[in-house]
């Protein structure tokens, strides 16, 4: 696989699938009876957004700013205050653009830190090379099933979530096999299902969301596999490009190289910390 030119343009067309992907994931929490995690999502721009789950202030993700860039430094002091008044610090995704240097002060004045980095990784979407790891079986989730639930148990396994958590998460992904243009799959070793993944098709992009292998499926080439299954159908699905993201360094981001994906950009993030 090769890559296409970065150019704005493109890469701002690459950010918005794995932007809407995170939206919808949060909006499927918020609407389930209650809202007992206390899911807020906001607009400041056409292309800012702002996500919060007030009850679980620890998981960082979820307290999560996208889409802001240099121009946008008079949103940074707004958007600081809405988290300020819940109780949350928020953690904003900036991608490297030129002329940054007034937005990076407008972060550093709201209190903001570098915490992190993250890769976008991406190539022009075409059948995988090669055989899938012996040994691991691949299938797609059957909306509303038995399934669907196992799919859920099994993702946030793999994130090493605590059973004693909110259970609206395991409810919300169980949904996710519903959504129009998401797959979502399971991996089997020896017939017991230790991995999971999904693929969202949106604008000509097909997007490798949230893999997931619990602790005693490791190391065993279930998620080697998960992307191969996952090449193979952004190919049949007609898919121009596909994207995916994971932290530098991580067996995730080798993975996904091994696949022939490249680094298309490292985003960094700032975390508001005191």
């Amino acid at each position: 696989m090769t890559a296409p030119l970065l150019t704005d343009g493109m890469r701002h067309r690459i950010a918005a699938v794995p932007d809407a992907f995170h939206i919808r994931r949060l909006e499927l929490l918020r609407d389930l009876p209650g809202n007992r995690c206390g899911v807020e999502i906001r607009r400041f721009s056409d292309t800012v957004f702002a996500t919060v789950a007030a009850a679980l202030p620890e998981v960082g993700w979820m307290q999560h700013v996208g889409g802001l860039a240099p121009g946008d430094e008079a949103l940074v002091p707004k958007i600081a205050a809405w988290y300020h008044g819940l109780g949350l610090r928020p953690r904003f995704e900036i991608a490297p653009a030129p002329d940054s240097e007034p937005l990076a002060a407008a972060l550093t004045d709201a209190r903001a830190r570098q915490t992190g980095f993250l890769d976008t990784l991406w190539a022009r979407t075409a059948p995988p090379t090669g055989e899938a790891p012996n040994g691991v079986d691949v299938r797609v989730v059957t909306p509303r099933s038995e399934e669907a639930a196992l799919f859920a148990r099994v993702h946030l396994g793999g994130h090493e979530v605590s059973d004693d958590g909110f259970t609206e998460h395991w409810a919300a992904i169980g949904l996710w096999p519903s959504e129009p243009e998401w797959w979502c799959y399971l991996a089997s070793v020896a017939g017991e299902s230790v991995g999971s993944a999904a693929l969202a098709v949106d604008d000509g992009i097909g997007y490798f969301a949230n893999a997931s292998t619990l602790p005693s499926g490791r190391r065993r080439g279930c998620q080697q596999a998960l992307i191969h299954r996952r090449l193979h159908d952004a190919a049949a699905a007609g898919c121009e490009l596909t994207v995916s993201l994971a932290t530098p360094g991580t067996s995730s981001h080798r993975n996904l190289e091994r696949a022939g994906l490249v680094v298309a950009c490292t985003n960094v993030f700032w975390t508001v910390v005191d």
